[in-house]
């Protein structure tokens, strides 16, 4: 039950809390620079003063041991200040187990604040840092959750180059409240090429370094992906990852919808 929860965490946590090497991400759009949904990884930028964005997506996964986890997500961040977000998630879980009862429930909730005191100026990059809490909603006798308090701090370096790529690099810490779990050094490697002003291609790397010693037991993973400008706030996405070692899970498919607006 414990690797599961692990596990459960990883997917849980990933959007949150990114982590050491996150490259590329680009434009949707010639008006802004947009690094979220299908990826994990995080961008400098934050959501304009006073403007919201919403988030809602739906996620299916395989692990390794042929357990399987569906269901939808929504996270809303609002821009307190011109440099500085604060955004709310959670969503809801159906676990199917290889073998054993069904169970579902509500996923943890995640608050992360967002800061960035440095834009990007020709040579140099802009640099944000983001803390996240995960407030455990999740059900641990369901097995969703591990019913404990986790809390990450992140470092985010983007640079634009050219009008095709941004970089993205990033490096997080995260302090696991459960007893007996090593806390977790957290990266990714993201990038995205815009095809036309409404497409883009992306990709990622993502890993974890649970300091128990063991490298297979830290998850390893990939994921490639899509977006569409629907209008100028309303982007599509959808994304594939694909597990490269035991420790990850098998693959995981997202596809979701993020909407920028002012009330």
């Amino acid at each position: 039950m414990l690797e599961h929860e692990k596990r459960t965490r990883y997917f849980q946590t990933m959007k949150a809390i990114p982590c050491v090497l996150i490259l590329f991400i680009l434009l949707l759009s010639s008006s802004f620079v947009f690094a979220a949904r299908p990826l994990t990884t995080d961008d400098a930028w934050t959501v304009e003063k006073g403007q919201f964005q919403i988030e809602a997506g739906f996620e299916s996964a395989r692990q390794d041991n042929h357990d399987r986890e569906f269901g939808p997500s929504v996270t809303l961040t609002y821009g307190l200040f011109d440099q500085l977000d604060l955004g709310v998630g959670g969503g809801y879980l159906f676990f199917y187990p290889k073998e054993g009862q069904r169970e579902d429930g509500l996923a943890d909730t995640e608050v992360k604040l967002k800061y960035r005191p440095l834009d990007e100026k020709d040579w140099r990059p802009a640099f944000a840092i983001t803390g996240t809490l995960k407030i455990p909603t999740a059900s641990k006798s369901k097995g969703l959750g591990s019913n404990q308090t986790d809390f990450g701090i992140n470092a985010i370096i983007t640079k634009n180059l050219g009008k095709r790529w941004v970089l993205h690099l990033n490096a997080g810490y995260t302090f696991i409240g459960e007893d007996r779990v090593e806390n977790e050094f957290n990266y990714s490697m993201a990038a995205q090429f815009i095809i036309t002003d409404q497409w883009a291609f992306v990709g990622e790397i993502i890993g974890i370094n649970n300091f128990n010693g063991r490298k297979t037991d830290d998850p390893l993973s990939g994921l490639i992906g899509t977006y569409y400008l629907i209008t100028e706030k309303l982007i599509w996405d959808a994304g594939i990852e694909i597990g490269m070692n035991r420790a990850a899970p098998d693959f995981r498919l997202t596809i979701g919808l993020t909407w920028l607006f002012k009330p």
